[in-house]
């Protein structure tokens, strides 16, 4: 019997060791939660409703935005401090979220990588650009905080994509050519790759400074590809290609203010001939305006300076036919999160500011006019939520008067494990449903907590209209030496190491990590 009993205890000895060293299982551990998770012995956070805690609370005043999440992944490498900077994104009319961003890897040179991600949540192929050195998508912003502006990537009526970035010609990436990619939707694979240049080096000759291009701003309309960006000169290029076969269809400088420098970040076309560049004028922003685009001779019609603060500039455009919407990244000591509506003759409509606390954390990245009403996103510093970083913004206003419909915030937590950067570089509705693109940071101590929730609190809009000035500017069609050619480079499946995840899922063994993110919602 005694050594019966020994036996026994030895049995429980033992079944204790083993569920003592049970591998933990993470989950919502909070069981008011409507995702509540009874075998999680970790909380991870997920619980709906809460703020990373698992507590349901969030900061006084903010309660959870009525929508319906379908999905919310992450798209990247992880653990090797290298970051995928997101450019801009475009949906087809089933609901395919085509992507591009910008490969940062500290250990060579940096790639364009496109990708496509279903309606499902799922990635059907992604596929990187590499040239013999440096290719991006620029950043309007110019301090590679995140990849190319919302306008850096386009969709046509058949459902193509098109890429625009710079080319570097040699190995110190200075001189650089503009480069124009044209994507298949079905399997991402090239259908043409061009770039272009004002200026080329003689044959065996050196490149200069004067011979750079760069391309930031891409829109397929009709039958034309335009595309806008910076030359070495400190002019706007705009440059149209046959959409069909890439060839030039026609290529025209603007010189605005003579010694400046000139960048044109984002453009678009109405349809009927006209074209609107937004950008940088020395360091003002302008809107400028060119007619006939869609004959062999355009003509410059006019010029705005848009007196949104010294160092500002223009970073997003829509269009709906009549009047022209500006994303107007504000920039200073203090950033502010933008939006003017101007009609086709440059004439301000209405003007909004999102409010944001004092500093560097509200900036506009991208605009889109759908229906009625404007979606607009970014990010944006809260005074009660992450001023460290700065959490994700995104707003729906009325197109008529730019009265505020909706609005959300995404919240990831204040700690120093929990924050993450959230920057909103796209959106699209398809039917119902709002996807969402932008790029998420981790920071220096966040190693696995890039989700949260959309959040909101009532919020009164700032009126804002800002002055508009007529400059003379000089249009120079066909530059002497502009050309465009064929592309020279690499374009193959994107590397193993890029991994399309659930957000919740998303854990980086080295900080700081940055990745593309995508949200499907329904607003209610």
């Amino acid at each position: 019997m005694n050594k019966q009993i020994l036996f026994m205890v030895g049995c429980f000895a033992v079944l204790f060791t083993f569920n003592s060293c049970k591998e933990e299982i993470k989950g919502c551990t909070d069981s008011t939660s409507s995702n509540f998770n009874p075998d999680a012995t970790v909380d991870d956070g997920s619980c709906n409703g809460s703020n990373g805690t698992g507590t349901g609370d969030y900061p006084a005043g903010y309660s959870k935005a009525d929508y319906t999440e379908l999905f919310h992944k992450v798209y990247g490498g992880s653990g090797n401090n290298d970051d995928e900077l997101t450019s801009g994104m475009v949906t087809d009319a089933s609901g395919n979220t085509y992507f591009s961003l910008n490969t940062n890897n500290a250990a060579a040179n940096n790639n364009i990588l496109i990708g496509k991600i279903s309606s499902s949540g799922n990635l059907e192929w992604a596929k990187e650009w590499d040239g013999n050195y440096d290719d991006i998508s620029p950043d309007s912003g110019e301090n590679g905080e995140t990849g190319g502006t919302a306008n850096s990537i386009s969709i046509d009526a058949s459902g193509n994509i098109y890429v625009v970035g710079k080319n570097a010609s040699v190995s110190q990436n200075n001189i650089n050519s503009i480069l124009i990619l044209k994507i298949n939707p079905s399997d991402g694979s090239i259908l043409w790759e061009k770039i272009w240049k004002h200026e080329w080096p003689a044959a065996g000759g050196s490149h200069l400074a004067r011979m750079n291009a760069e391309g930031y701003g891409i829109d397929a309309s009709g039958d034309y590809v335009y595309v806008t960006g910076a030359n070495g000169q400190n002019m706007i290029p705009l440059v149209a290609l046959n959409k069909s076969t890439g060839a030039m269809f026609f290529e025209m400088t603007i010189d605005i203010v003579a010694g400046t420098k000139d960048r044109g970040y984002v453009l678009k076309a109405d349809g009927s001939g006209n074209v609107f560049i937004g950008g940088v004028t020395g360091s003002y922003a302008h809107l400028t305006k060119v007619s006939g685009a869609n004959t062999a001779t355009p003509s410059l019609a006019w010029v705005k300076q848009v007196e949104i603060g010294y160092g500002s500039r223009i970073n997003g455009i829509d269009i709906d036919g009549t009047d022209v919407y500006l994303s107007c990244d504000r920039r200073g000591a203090t950033t502010y999160f933008s939006l003017v509506k101007m009609n086709s003759d440059g004439v301000v409509q209405w003007g909004q500011t999102f409010p944001g606390t004092n500093g560097d954390r509200n900036n506009i990245h991208c605009v889109k006019v759908i229906g009625n009403s404007v979606y607009a996103g970014g990010r944006t510093g809260q005074q009660s939520l992450d001023t460290q970083l700065g959490d994700g913004l995104f707003t729906k206003l009325s197109k008529a008067d730019g009265s505020l419909e909706w609005s959300a915030i995404y919240f990831t937590g204040t700690n120093s494990a929990e924050v993450a950067e959230h920057r909103i570089k796209g959106i699209s509705v398809v039917g119902s449903d709002v996807y969402i693109v932008g790029q998420v940071y981790g920071g220096n101590g966040n190693y696995d907590k890039f989700y949260g929730d959309w959040i909101t609190k009532s919020v009164t809009l700032e009126s804002y209209s800002p002055s508009v000035t007529d400059l003379t500017a000089s249009g120079t069609t066909d530059p002497a030496d502009g050309e465009v050619r064929d592309a020279v480079g690499t374009y193959s499946d994107a590397n193993s190491s890029y991994v399309l995840q659930d957000a919740t899922s998303k854990t980086t063994a080295k900080a700081p990590d940055g990745d593309l993110f995508i949200s499907k919602m329904n607003l209610k």
